[in-house]
């Protein structure tokens, strides 16, 4: 939900894209010292370092063993000063990340809708999606995205993260690489669904109808350029060098799009099998 200042106009709605703000960054590291600070109450730390500790240790910070509240306290100040102080953008999205791949699964179901929910309301242009932070415009995107690489089948699924991964590398993004893999998934899951592993895209789609998926023919048409579009001799899946600028608008499209097909053939696959 939105809150006042942005649905009347006094908050940007621009979205927040390489950049995060240090309002951004302090809510988010309100939220996580709430989260450790309240585990305090159930768990007897005094001979075990809490998760503060644990992260700058991963954020390569100094700390002191944790044996009394003070210093507890203490480690949190550094760990926020280091974080806030930073010259880089993206180190809070690191935090994020590293903290949840440290964290068992139920904290970061909770955490995750937290920090989602901050992002939103201080219109960044990135959401958390799985473990990573990622780079996204709407909702609906996300929740294709979501719906994605959570599907039951190996081979598709691979190629979605793999594509995610490649989209959602804040120093290093790789774009053709993005592309390559999202159009990869919508072949995978068309040769599940085929029954044959050896398939092209192209072919794949034609053969749909036999399992009782039935495409329109101009959507049947517009995936089948999709594929060419990264297929012929200057496509990304040949490494031409004219595609070595892919850009991140193109990225995104075909993550999205790819994603939303891939969703979309298995709820059609469901209804028929």
């Amino acid at each position: 939900m939105s809150t006042f200042s942005q649905r009347y106009g006094y908050k940007s709605s621009v979205l927040q894209l390489e950049t995060a703000s240090d309002t951004l960054k302090r809510r988010i590291l309100a939220a996580f010292y709430k989260q450790e600070f309240d585990s305090y109450d159930t768990i007897d730390w005094t001979n075990y370092t809490t998760g503060i500790e644990d992260m700058m240790i991963e954020m390569g910070v100094p700390y002191e063993f944790p044996k009394n509240e003070l210093i507890k306290k203490r480690n949190a100040e550094a760990l926020q000063k280091y974080i806030m102080d930073a010259k880089e953008w993206y180190v809070i999205f690191d935090f994020i990340e590293r903290y949840f791949m440290n964290s068992e699964e139920d904290t970061v179901e909770k955490m995750r809708t937290v920090f989602n929910r901050i992002l939103e309301e201080e219109v960044s242009g990135y959401r958390i999606m799985d473990k990573l932070v990622v780079p996204i415009v709407s909702e609906h995107e996300l929740k294709a995205l979501e719906e994605a690489i959570s599907i039951p089948y190996d081979s598709a699924r691979t190629h979605i993260r793999k594509a995610v991964d490649s989209f959602s590398n804040r120093k290093a993004p790789d774009y053709e690489n993005t592309i390559k893999d999202s159009i990869s998934a919508v072949e995978a899951m068309c040769c599940i669904i085929t029954e044959n592993p050896k398939a092209t895209l192209g072919d794949a789609l034609k053969k749909l109808e036999s399992k009782g998926i039935k495409l329109h023919k101009a959507f049947q048409s517009a995936m089948s350029s999709l594929y060419g579009y990264t297929s012929d001799e200057g496509g990304i899946r040949h490494g031409s060098i004219d595609f070595a600028g892919a850009s991140s608008e193109d990225a995104k499209y075909m993550l999205i799009s790819c994603s939303a097909f891939v969703n979309y053939l298995i709820e059609k696959w469901e209804k028929v099998k």
